[in-house]
């Protein structure tokens, strides 16, 4: 069997939700490096949508982060860590609005930076909603975790990994200090050691733009 591909970038916040559901669930993935910036016409070829993450495994290629942990959790020779929560469990729709919002605040910081970039779109009314949507969706977020965690004490699923990479991102690019939202800090703290967690963690810096470098 061929081994676990996933396309995406070290900082791409969705592409990190693949690789931790992948060492979450037992597999050793490989990362190969695409962005839109550089190789747009492989991209669309693996992803008519052009977006990472894709996975590529046993002939399927799986798009979206959200679908990608779904497949993982399903598949056969998955061995998932003992603290894994499934989607389907008895917390599953508090799981699923949690999630919503977590990729809802990844999606708005995405199309803040993207709007920044040269040439810049600094005037549209857009660029202002999503910057008042990422605020309120912080303070649902904290809000919902204001009991010490996201969906369940003591385990960890696709709302936390989704909440951290959004925030990783956000704070590692000085966007938001997270001791705003002592709730969500203090999950962070939590999992920061996490072995999925630790070793997906990207480099981030202030005006950051995303991609692969071109060799």
């Amino acid at each position: 069997m061929a081994r676990m591909k996933i396309y995406g970038t070290p900082t791409s916040p969705p592409t990190r939700v693949a690789r931790i559901a992948a060492m979450e669930f037992g597999h050793d993935a490989e990362l190969c490096q695409m962005a839109w910036r550089v190789t747009p016409d492989e991209l669309y070829k693996l992803n008519p949508a052009g977006r990472v993450p894709a996975l590529e495994h046993d002939g399927n290629t799986i798009y979206d982060s959200r679908v990608i942990w779904l497949y993982l959790e399903h598949l056969g020779d998955s061995r998932p860590n003992e603290s894994i929560r499934s989607l389907s469990g008895p917390d599953c729709w508090r799981e699923a609005n949690a999630a919503t919002l977590c990729y809802e605040l990844l999606m708005t910081g995405m199309v803040i930076r993207g709007m920044e970039e040269e040439p810049p779109i600094t005037e549209h009314p857009y660029l202002a909603r999503c910057a008042e949507r990422r605020l309120n969706l912080l303070r649902a977020l904290d809000n919902m975790a204001c009991q010490g965690w996201l969906v369940e004490p003591a385990t960890f699923g696709l709302a936390d990994a989704v909440m951290i990479c959004a925030t990783d991102a956000l704070v590692g690019r000085e966007v938001i200090n997270i001791y705003d939202y002592p709730h969500l800090a203090g999950i962070r703290m939590r999992y920061q050691t996490r072995k999925s967690i630790a070793v997906t963690l990207g480099e981030y810096y202030p005006d950051q733009k995303g991609g692969v470098p071109v060799h």
